[in-house]
Formats: structure tokens, C-alpha cells, sequence
């Protein structure tokens, strides 16, 4: 079976106002024959139409098409394959982009014997981009077609299949944003990226991409198959696109809706799993959020395995703050969401580990959701800082059919009752050190106004400035880092300016215009 997969999360500059997330998971028709691992949908996000080619007939509207693909999946449950097979088949009409509808009703005609058929269907997934070679191995309802010779070829020859798709990728991303973006490829982490920004600006984009994911191998996953591969042989290539204010705007609406334009400021990117496909305008926090959902995604797909939601979240949660330890290592580190848990733990109100780890998806994207995130980097971080992460990943996933809350696994690797840890866990939230979310008066400042809802790449410098209080900086440039930091965003400036004391020296780097540059600037008081 597949199912639609896609996971977004807000510009932090919005936190307080949006709700996170919302779900909207078409069908999964095998999974009636399938596993519960495999049954299980997925974490946040909705969509509207994907079609990348035209339709013979108009597509209607999502709720149309959400109730077709219900009933599709009822007919399939009941047996009547029949009816879910002509249900799919006007879902291909109307979404011909959409490899769901084939995969699905490739499971039906194999489930009915027409094993070609399902083969010719599979094949043409593919091409439209079906890339879970795990489920086309092992998939019951597919155990038909898979003793066809198209299949056996499909499966021999599967790594030439994902080159050709992000060739495919590429291609359209260049028909729909032009030449002027850059497309470039990382075959060693196997992702194509799509750069409205400028070549330097890209190359610190790789670079720290790099390192969030040698990060996540060293602390979390560690699960590649030898020790001199960044990624496992089936995984997928994925596309990363980062556009232009405009350019991204126009992907929100297409992608949520026409709403989107009353709120589009507040979303800051999604990866979407089926299309293998990530895109932000925030090169910051929700840049590394994303892509430790690739990541994590990567190893889910792997395993046949889809884990709760406090797991996706709060994991790809933990990485988007960071500072550098004495080697230059990335080390998460205490953020506005780790302020919230500390709240939450001193007014008594932080949730209980077990009750946090099986909350429901629905609920914990729609009730306090913020509070339900910051609780679930908490605990990852405590997990951390314990030096337990990497061992209570291992646990969870070669335990994950017993316990797939992860409670378990807790208990199991962080010594003691789930009680005592959870204790634990409470004082460690109580203590956490408050991070600042403004810059006050007698803290340090780099003496400039700053647009504190930032332009993607870094903060813009919205008022003219005295040359004798900002070094070099002027009006229209856009700061990027501070002492090789970066500060992408405003809450991160925040708390990057504030790990630093008036009167020091700091090196600024920023971009005026095309040029990059540093200035080295004595951090001034705010007033």
C-alpha cells in the first residue's frame, strides 16, 4: 500500500498563532491485506491537486476527490474489487500525476490475478514517482505481480529507476522556476537541490546540510549498510527546493490552497514523502527541521515501519537549534520550544511520558500543538543529554512491532521505572536554562534595527544605520552569522547575540546585495 505523506512546519516567527498542522491521508488499499506496519498512515500535512500532467476530464476539488479515495478503500475492504478498481481509475483521470492511484489499484489487479496488468500499473507508478522499493518487495497484496518479468526487472534494476526520477525532477523544476536557480546535485546524500539563492549562499546550504546529516548518523540512525556509504542503497533521491519569496508563495497556494495566502508568512516549508520533495524559504530552523524528516523518513522506509508522531516531531525538533562544541560538532541546544517545556514542567502541566508518547496524531496537531512539540524535543533532548539517544533509536526500532509508542524502549535503555525517568525527565525541563526571546534593554545588540521576520537566508537591516555603531553594516543588508553561527532567524539571533556579553568583538557575516562579506563589530548595549 502507499499512502500520501507530507510534513510541514510554521515559521517560528508565527508560532503563537497557528495551528500546526493538519492530515489528509488518501487511500491505503492494501493495507487491508498488509501488516499493521505497513497499514499505519503518516504524520502531518495536507495538499491540494499534484497533477503534473493535464487531465482529460477537470479535476474536482480535494473533498471530492478525499471521498472517492474513501471509497475506493471501503469497496477494497468489503471485497468488492470491482468497484474499487473503476473508483481508482477515475482518480487516475482526474489526478494522472498522483502515483497513489496506481500503486492501489496495481494491488487490486494483482489481489484479482491480472498479474500484467498490476506490473504495467507498478511501472507506471514509478514513472510518475513511486519510489518505495520495500514496499514493491514486500507488499502481499503485490505477490502476484511481483512474478512478473517487469517486476524482477523493476527490482533488478532500481537504482538506474531513481536516477531517472530525479533527472524527471529536475527537468520540471527547471520548466516551472527558469534559469536563474541553481540545480545541483549531491549524489554522496543522494539530494538534487533547486537554489533561487545566490552560489555561496548554496554552498553554506550543502554545507550544513552535511553536517545535520552526519550529525543524525553519529547520534541517531547509524543504519546505512557499511560504514563508507552517507545513504543506503535504496534510498530515493530527493528534491530540495529553495525559492524565491514570490516562487514560495505561489507553491503555498498551490500546494494548501487559496487560504495559504491569508497565512502564507506562517508556513515555513513541508517535505512531502510521496513526492520525495522539500521545500522551504527558511535556511534556518525549519531547513534542518525538514531535513531530518528526509532522514528520518529514510530509515522509517527501510524498516516498514511509521513512527508516532512525538517521534517525527520531536526528533527533527531537536536539531534546528544549534551550537558547536570544541571540535566544530553540532550539539542541540535549549531554544524557545525547550522555554515552553520549562514552563510547562515549574506550572505542572508537562504531560507524563507515557501519556506524551501515545497521544493521538489528531490531537496532538490540534490540541496545543505547540505545547505538544515543545514536550517532544524536550524529551529528545533529555534523551541526549542523558547520551542515550543513538542506543534508545536502536531499541525502539528493532522493538518498534511490541511497543510502537517507544515507551518501552524508554524504560528499557534510560535505567529505572518509567515513574522514576519520568521524574527525571520533569526536573530535567525544570532546570532547563531560560533562553531569551527579545533583545532588552542592557543586552548585547548589534546596534541595528533588524526585520525580525527575516527574509529566508538571513535577517535584513531595515533602518539606516551610524557607521560608528555597526562597523560596516547598512541599510538593505541581510545577516547571515555571527561568529560563524548562523542567524537565520530571529529567535535564533536572539539567542545566538545573547550567548555573548557588551563590549565584545564579533565577526558579522552578510550579503549586500550579490557580495558577501564580514565586518567585525563591538556589540553595544540595547537601549
Amino acid at each position: 500500500m502507499t499512502s500520501r505523506v507530507l510534513n510541514w512546519v510554521p515559521a517560528r516567527h508565527n508560532r503563537r498563532t497557528l495551528a500546526l498542522a493538519v492530515v489528509v491521508v488518501l487511500p491505503a488499499l492494501s493495507s487491508v491485506l498488509a501488516s499493521p506496519a505497513s497499514a499505519q498512515t503518516t504524520p502531518p500535512d495536507t495538499t491540494t491537486q499534484r497533477n503534473t500532467d493535464s487531465a482529460t476530464t477537470p479535476t474536482p476539488d480535494q473533498k471530492t476527490l478525499i471521498r472517492w479515495s474513501r471509497e475506493a478503500t471501503q469497496a477494497f475492504a468489503a471485497g468488492d474489487l470491482d468497484t474499487a478498481a473503476g473508483k481508482l481509475a477515475q482518480l487516475i483521470e482526474w489526478e494522472p500525476g498522483n502515483f497513489v492511484h496506481r500503486y492501489n489499484l496495481a494491488c487490486i489487479r494483482s489481489v484479482q490475478g491480472k498479474s500484467e496488468a498490476a506490473a504495467e500499473l507498478l511501472l507506471q507508478a514509478a514513472e510518475h514517482g513511486f519510489s518505495d522499493v520495500q514496499l514493491l518487495r514486500k507488499d502481499p497484496s503485490l505477490a502476484n505481480a511481483r512474478r512478473t518479468t517487469t517486476v524482477q526487472s523493476m527490482l533488478d534494476n532500481w537504482g538506474r529507476i531513481l536516477d531517472r526520477r530525479v533527472e524527471t525532477d529536475l527537468e520540471r523544476a527547471r520548466e516551472r522556476y527558469g534559469s536563474r536557480y541553481w540545480y545541483i546535485q549531491d549524489p554522496d546524500l543522494r539530494i538534487a537541490y533547486v537554489c533561487a539563492y545566490d552560489e555561496q549562499t548554496l554552498a553554506e546550504v550543502q554545507q550544513e546540510i552535511g553536517e545535520v546529516h552526519q550529525w543524525a548518523m553519529q547520534h541517531v540512525f547509524a543504519d546505512t549498510d557499511s560504514e563508507d556509504q552517507l545513504v543506503h542503497p535504496d534510498d530515493p533521491w530527493v528534491l530540495v527546493v529553495l525559492p524565491t519569496q514570490r516562487d514560495f508563495r505561489a507553491w503555498a497556494v498551490a500546494t494548501y490552497g487559496a487560504a495559504a495566502r491569508n497565512f502564507n508568512q506562517a508556513i515555513g516549508g513541508h517535505y512531502s514523502h510521496d513526492d520525495k520533495q522539500l521545500v522551504t524559504m527558511d535556511l534556518g530552523a525549519t531547513l534542518r527541521h525538514e531535513f531530518m524528516h528526509v532522514l528520518h523518513w529514510r530509515s522509517n522506509t527501510r524498516r516498514g515501519q511509521i513512527h508516532p508522531i512525538w517521534v517525527q516531531e520531536g526528533l527533527c525538533a531537536l536539531i534546528e537549534d544549534f551550537d558547536r562544541d570544541d571540535a566544530g560538532q553540532l550539539v542541540p541546544v535549549e531554544s524557545w520550544r525547550t522555554n515552553q517545556a520549562q514552563f510547562l514542567a515549574k506550572t505542572g502541566n508537562l504531560l507524563h511520558i507515557k501519556d506524551l508518547c501515545t497521544i493521538p496524531r489528531d490531537r496532538f496537531t490540534s490540541s496545543r500543538p505547540l505545547a505538544r512539540y515543545a514536550q517532544s524535543r524536550a524529551l529528545f533532548l533529555f534523551m541526549y543529554r542523558e547520551g542515550k539517544l543513538a542506543e534508545w533509536y536502536a531499541h525502539f526500532t528493532e522493538h518498534y512491532r511490541e511497543d510502537p509508542s517507544g515507551v518501552a524502549s524508554i524504560e528499557a535503555v534510560l535505567e529505572g521505572t518509567l515513574d522514576e525517568i519520568n521524574d527525571r525527565y520533569a526536573d530535567f525541563c525544570r532546570d532547563l536554562p531560560q533562553v531569551p526571546e527579545e533583545i532588552k534593554r542592557g543586552m548585547p545588540s548589534l546596534g541595528v534595527e533588524i526585520d525580525s521576520t527575516g527574509t529566508g537566508e538571513g535577517l535584513r537591516i531595515s533602518a539606516h544605520v551610524r557607521r560608528d555603531t555597526a562597523g560596516d553594516l547598512k541599510f538593505g543588508d541581510i545577516v547571515t552569522h555571527i561568529n560563524n553561527r548562523p542567524v537565520r532567524d530571529y529567535w535564533e539571533l536572539v539567542r545566538v547575540l545573547t550567548s555573548y556579553e557588551p563590549g565584545q568583538t564579533v565577526t558579522v557575516r552578510y550579503r549586500r546585495v550579490r557580495l558577501h562579506k564580514e565586518t567585525d563589530l563591538v556589540l553595544r548595549a540595547a537601549k
